[in-house]
């Protein structure tokens, strides 16, 4: 059964507030953090990921930026697979991977990586919380 117009809206402004509490969060932790919506739309970037990787906010934030555009191509399937198959258990662990981000000049970063999948309150998947470590 498809979602009414008010519900749409009301979970979108859930979600607004979900951002507006995880970017306060983000800025005390110093883990290179990107939430993004379930369609890999880039919403919040934070401080230690634009060093990580040499993107800034404004590239990322500024256009519709997609989280796997940043990502390596088999990093990229890798991340789906994962997704898909974690998106609509009941299940509020995180997902662990390997990944390789690549900056504006294309060069690798390769990163342990770990996502969460927030849901909304029609327990579909919301948002998405990405933390990178680079691998030395």
């Amino acid at each position: 059964m498809p979602l009414a117009d008010e519900d749409e809206v009301f979970v979108e402004r859930c979600l607004q507030r979900s951002l507006a509490e995880l970017d306060k969060l983000i800025s005390f932790s110093g883990t290179p953090t990107v939430v993004w919506r379930r369609t890999g739309e880039i919403c919040l970037v934070g401080l230690e990921f634009t060093m990580l990787t040499e993107w800034s906010r404004k590239e990322l934030l500024g256009k519709r930026t997609f989280i796997y555009e940043l990502f390596e191509n088999q990093s990229t399937v890798e991340y789906w697979e994962k997704f898909a198959a974690h998106a609509f258990e009941n299940s509020t662990r995180s997902v662990n991977l390997h990944c390789v981000l690549l900056k504006p000049n294309g060069a690798p970063v390769p990163c342990a990586f770990c996502f969460s999948i927030r849901r909304d309150l029609f327990d579909l998947p919301s948002l998405i919380i990405g933390q990178w470590l680079p691998l030395l």
